[in-house]
């Protein structure tokens, strides 16, 4: 069993003799202009500190490959690992210069509140990084494993994400909390890239999740929770009936098929994002209807929707479609028509335990109240009792204390959360759950 020396509690729990090395800390803050990456910051510390880039630089090759945008650069950037050797060439005062160095190691996650644990999890052909916060020194906790939402972003250095805040109130009153990258982010290692995994990889991942949380020895094993966010509450009955936790909570997530969802989002999110008044909004939703059953119901592909003509303007702005490319907003296309096809009924019925179902009165990206109705009647028709449903007031997808849709629009793209503005009442409603069901 390997043990990597860094200063935290780490132990190797799932994982063969052989591990990958953690990723490099690049430390280069930039934006994209005509002939490469101009650099606007570099961090102390980090790989292009060793490169000796300074602000002002236009990075134009890593590693003898282009780098014209953010996303090039980005491509190649994440697969570097520590102790990698690297080579930058970059332009400064007009003159075309070369450097090298060996990639530097990315800092792990500190927090004064966790002893927080690093380990690989054997994934597939690779590994995924899990990554345990669980209260210092303390043994025999309850621990939730939480499922964050569809996006491809990694679950290291949440403390001043929404995610962050809720885990440390958790952390505070005894839970540790466990999480785990999806394929191909954070330190991953071989494994498909976030973009390019479908739903049924999400799925496999957060139940590696799980079984690597059953096995830490610090952790009362009659005690584990699943806690599922946006997304993640679609994904937490899939994993929660296939170990029967000692129980669930979800918050602003979805139960009909998305074909269904998909329309209400729209009469709520098109007058409050785009502008659209509510006539438009309707005329939008009759033209966009018949592709959705095309695309979700028939299983189409974006290329055959493509090629019929009166289609062809909605698949392109509406879902995403550029030659070549998978992406539909932000996940492989696959991963929507796998969504729709769950039957999230039988799910929510094979559980048998207790389920928290929550519901932020400014939540316009869940905005249904139906949504956790739904789930809260489904779980009580199979198991009477079961489920509960709290509509929490001010709080928004986000976590963050809105009063309104408009409010919480303006501060998501304020990112409020990062200033103090996360409600605190989810992290209450959570944890009296938690106490009472424990």
């Amino acid at each position: 069993m390997n043990k990597l020396l860094i200063p935290f509690i780490l132990m190797s729990l799932n994982i063969t003799a052989q591990t990958p090395a953690r990723k490099a800390g690049m430390g280069l803050m930039g934006k994209a202009v005509s002939n490469g990456i101009a650099v606007d910051s570099i961090i102390p510390g980090g790989t292009f500190a060793a490169l000796k880039l300074q602000k002002g630089d236009i990075l134009t090759e890593l590693n003898g490959h282009k780098v014209l945008s953010m996303e090039a650069y980005g491509k190649i950037a994440g697969n570097i690992r520590s102790a990698d050797k690297i080579s930058a060439a970059f332009i400064r005062d007009q003159k075309n210069m070369h450097a090298s160095a060996v990639a530097v190691m990315k800092p792990y996650e500190k927090s004064e509140l966790a002893d927080i644990q690093y380990d690989w999890v054997k994934f597939r052909q690779g590994f995924i990084r899990a990554i345990t916060r669980k209260p210092v020194n303390q043994t025999g906790m309850p621990c939730i494993l939480l499922i964050p939402g569809y996006g491809c972003g990694s679950i290291e250095n949440y403390a001043s994400s929404y995610n962050g805040k809720l885990i440390n109130e958790w952390l505070k009153s005894g839970y540790a909390v466990v999480t785990i990258e999806k394929s191909g982010m954070g330190d991953s290692y071989d494994c498909l890239p976030c973009s390019e995994a479908d739903l049924a990889t999400d799925i496999e991942s957060f139940d590696a999740g799980y079984e690597y949380m059953e096995k830490l020895p610090f952790v009362d094993k009659t005690k584990l929770f699943i806690w599922g966010h946006s997304m993640g509450g679609v994904i937490a009955p899939e994993i929660a009936k296939r170990h029967q936790p000692k129980g669930v909570m979800v918050f602003g997530t979805t139960f009909r098929p998305w074909i269904e969802f998909l329309p209400e989002m729209h009469r709520v999110q098109k007058p409050l994002l785009e502008n659209l008044n509510y006539v438009q909004t309707e005329t939008f939703i009759r033209k966009i209807q018949q592709i959705y059953y095309e695309f979700f119901v028939l299983k189409k592909t974006r290329e055959q929707l493509l090629n019929i003509p009166e289609y062809k303007e909605l698949v392109i702005s509406e879902l995403g479609y550029k030659p070549g490319s998978n992406d539909m907003w932000g996940r492989h296309w696959s991963f929507w028509q796998q969504i729709d096809s769950l039957n999230l009924a039988q799910s929510w019925s094979a559980l048998n335990c207790p389920v928290l179902i929550i519901h932020g009165e400014a939540d316009y990206e869940s905005c249904s109240i139906v949504e956790p109705q739904l789930i809260k009647a489904t779980v009580n028709a199979a198991h009477p009792g079961n489920a509960s449903m709290i509509v929490v007031p001010q709080l928004d997808h986000f976590m963050m204390k809105s009063t309104n849709w408009e409010q919480a629009r303006d501060n998501f793209k304020q990112q409020q959360y990062n200033k103090g503005n996360f409600n605190m009442l989810i992290a209450e409603e959570t944890i009296n759950w938690l106490k009472h069901n424990h």
